[in-house]
């Protein structure tokens, strides 16, 4: 399924994009073109909605003629007369029909929150870390694109330095195992845990030398970190953790 992309260029613009998801990996379909000022942005995401638009999708013929919604002017207030005097019929001024400015996916944002809430990732009291969550569940990208995806589920994104921020406190809260015992709460009181499954990621990163974290494994040129998980025999994950890979024997 296609739909429209924007993306802030180096330079500053808004690139108006159609894209669509193909074996998994995003493809620009077409490149409506770049946005400097409102006005352009406008112009091109209507140029991308036509685009869009199936031409064979037609409409029933209800035979209902749209009628346009009137609207009263206001009027300077009369001076006062000896006499009452009926004022003229006045004639209700005649506006345009509506038109859509904006779309969201509000309801999306909304059902992800009630599952968010209902594992009990409210007691982190983090409404930015919230949103990270949310945002990368309907489409994982980066710091940067992350601001667009929160926008188009109806959401405010907050700046760059403060999602960088927030990356950082969670660590420095230990998120991760208070995420862990909220999972393992809910995997148990909605079922049993006498069956846990077990898995293990490997992650390879390139780099010249070693760290506490990286270590050599797997590959000769490459960094290994291993990521082992659990979960219910439901499916519901509860633990996680980050390992420093193994060295490859010589």
């Amino acid at each position: 399924m296609a739909w429209i992309r924007r993306v802030r260029t180096a330079s500053g613009a808004t690139a108006v994009q159609i894209a669509e998801y193909d074996g998994g990996r995003r493809r620009i379909v077409a490149h409506v073109g770049s946005a400097h000022t409102g006005a352009e942005l406008g112009i091109l995401l209507d140029r991308a909605r036509e685009m869009l638009a199936d031409p064979a999708q037609g409409s029933f013929d209800l035979g209902i003629e749209p009628v346009a919604p009137g609207a009263r002017l206001v009027t300077r207030e009369a001076a006062p007369a000896l006499f009452d005097v009926e004022p003229p019929g006045e004639t209700p001024a005649a506006t345009g029909p509506p038109r859509v400015v904006a779309t969201d996916s509000r309801l999306l944002f909304q059902a992800l929150d009630g599952v968010y809430g209902d594992l009990g990732f409210g007691a982190l009291d983090d409404e930015v870390f919230r949103d990270l969550v949310l945002a990368r569940v309907v489409e994982p990208t980066s710091i940067l694109d992350t601001g667009r995806v929160l926008a188009d589920l109806g959401r405010k994104a907050a700046s760059d330095k403060t999602m960088r921020r927030t990356l950082a406190r969670c660590a420095d809260r230990g998120y991760r195992g208070q995420i862990a015992e909220m999972c393992f709460a809910h995997a148990q009181a909605s079922g049993n845990v006498s069956l846990i499954l077990y898995d293990v990621t490997t992650l390879y990163f390139e780099a010249e030398h070693e760290d506490a974290l990286r270590k050599v494994g797997y590959s000769n040129y490459a960094e290994v970190v291993v990521m082992p998980r659990s979960s219910s025999a439901r499916g519901c994950s509860y633990w996680s953790a980050r390992l420093p890979g193994v060295a490859r024997a010589a």
